[in-house]
């Protein structure tokens, strides 16, 4: 085989080479570039991706969902079964199980404003219970630690107007503070903006609590009588404690009447305190009892 003939063979050679990786260049340009994360972490779209909702910032149970708590991620089509592509569909929504942050939001997992089709809250209400809620703000409501499942106090601090006239002698200025219902199971944990005057608004928490029958007659003559606050107890203790009422003679000292010139250095006669008069009421029969 002569020189020439070789040269030639091995310039065919090269040219197929070449050939082939300028081939090959040109399908990995076609291929949809690989997954990477932009510059605020989102994820770069491709076009075998679909979009999912998922959860932005933790969602309480039942807590009504808002757009700044949902954003929409791209994974690796399929989409899971059940998921959300649109997040306008989960505006609105009431959140039936607690949503972590980054976890796809389900269909299952919330309550579409008019959905008939599954049962709402109503099945977190335990049997004989019933659900009342309360919109508290941040101090009555324990900071931001309420959660779902926590137990609670329910302290109410009664005024004048609650304690009827002061006693001859007394402090006209009277508070009493006491422990209305104890150990009180949250069902939900929600928050609301409530306006003030027109011009500023307020962050306020609603808080469902469970309670019995009773309990809800309690709490609602406790809401209109004074001011109510929420007490958190460890998750374990759901015993009822004996608390006694403080009131504000027991942090101050209840005043005293000055003593006048006449009996100025003799002993205090004990004042007389009339009798007070409460409303019996006994079936059909009413009637008032004295009661010191």
């Amino acid at each position: 085989m002569g020189r020439s003939k070789f040269r030639l063979i091995l310039g065919v050679v090269l040219v197929a080479i070449a050939v082939g990786l300028i081939a090959y260049g040109v399908n990995s340009m076609r291929r949809p570039p690989p997954v990477v994360a932009g510059p605020s972490g989102t994820v770069q779209p491709r076009q075998d991706l679909v979009p999912v909702v998922v959860a932005l910032r933790d969602i309480g149970r039942g807590e009504k969902i808002e757009q700044a708590q949902l954003t929409t991620l791209r994974v690796q089509g399929p989409a899971p079964a059940g998921s959300i592509s649109d997040p306008r569909t989960a505006l609105g929504a009431v959140a039936l199980t607690a949503l972590p942050a980054g976890q796809i939001v389900l269909q299952s997992t919330i309550l579409a404003p008019g959905d008939t089709t599954k049962p709402g809250l109503s099945v977190l209400v335990p049997e004989g219970m019933r659900a009342v809620a309360i919109r508290v703000n941040d101090e009555v409501a324990v900071g931001n630690f309420l959660r779902a499942d926590d137990l609670v106090d329910i302290q109410l601090v009664l005024a004048n107007n609650a304690l009827g006239p002061a006693e001859e002698g007394g402090n006209p200025e009277r508070r009493e503070s006491r422990v209305v219902l104890q150990a009180l199971r949250v069902l939900s944990v929600g928050e609301a903006l409530t306006e003030e005057n027109g011009d500023k608004a307020i962050r306020m928490q609603n808080i469902t609590v469970a309670v019995t029958p009773e309990q809800a007659l309690v709490l609602a003559v406790a809401k209109q009588s004074g001011n109510f606050y929420l007490a958190l107890r460890n998750p374990t203790d759901n015993v009822e404690a004996q608390v006694k009422p403080v009131r504000l003679e027991d942090l101050v000292g209840a005043a005293r009447p000055r003593p006048t010139s006449e009996s100025a250095g003799a002993l205090p006669e004990p004042a007389v305190v009339a009798p007070r008069q409460v409303e019996v009421i006994l079936g059909a029969n009413t009637g008032k009892q004295a009661v010191p």
